[in-house]
């Protein structure tokens, strides 16, 4: 959604809200997509005068990310609380020097890369559908949480992989 400031930089004390809504359905990162299962976000603007123009966003997206260990759907919240002075005085250099306002451009704001920017930033680096969850099987894929699989679990020692072979080369089939 594109928000054009125009007006509310006209209007002395102005104030403007909206409650927002995303386009898109999947939430894409460089290395991923998650699907977005719920939101909650306000927006509002408030001119200060002098081409200044405060903005805060409050709310919450929920993403569906896979669990680190088992890969299971967990469903992950993220709180949203953005405030950020807009200095409009600024030239399309100056702002691109300091890498920052990229959803700004002139007097339009771009909120779906807001929101994207403030997602991003809040993504956790590990997510567990609970904290003792067993993963997976490493040799079968099978969901340990769900219960035992029926490998060989012993752990042999990597030195020894020579010998291993030479006793399956003599196992009777």
């Amino acid at each position: 959604m594109i928000i054009d400031l125009h007006e509310l930089l006209q209007e002395d004390n102005g104030n403007r809200s909206y409650n927002l809504q995303l386009e898109a359905d999947v939430f894409e990162t460089s290395t991923a997509s998650y699907k977005i299962k719920d939101y909650d976000l306000q927006l509002s603007f408030h001119n200060e005068g002098k081409k200044h123009i405060s903005s805060r966003c409050e709310g919450f997206v929920v993403l569906e990310i896979p669990c680190d260990r088992c890969l299971e759907p967990v469903d992950y919240k993220i709180d949203i609380d953005y405030f950020k002075d807009l200095d409009m005085n600024k030239t399309a250099e100056e702002k691109i020097a300091e890498l920052d306002e990229d959803y700004l451009e002139g007097t339009s704001f771009d909120t779906e890369v807001l929101i994207h920017n403030e997602v991003l930033v809040n993504l956790p680096m590990k997510v567990l559908c609970r904290e003792n969850c067993k993963g997976i099987c490493n040799r079968c894929g099978a969901n340990l949480n769900l219960g035992s699989c029926k490998c060989d679990d012993a752990e042999l020692d990597p030195r020894m992989s020579k010998i291993l072979d030479i006793f399956n080369q003599f196992k009777e089939v």
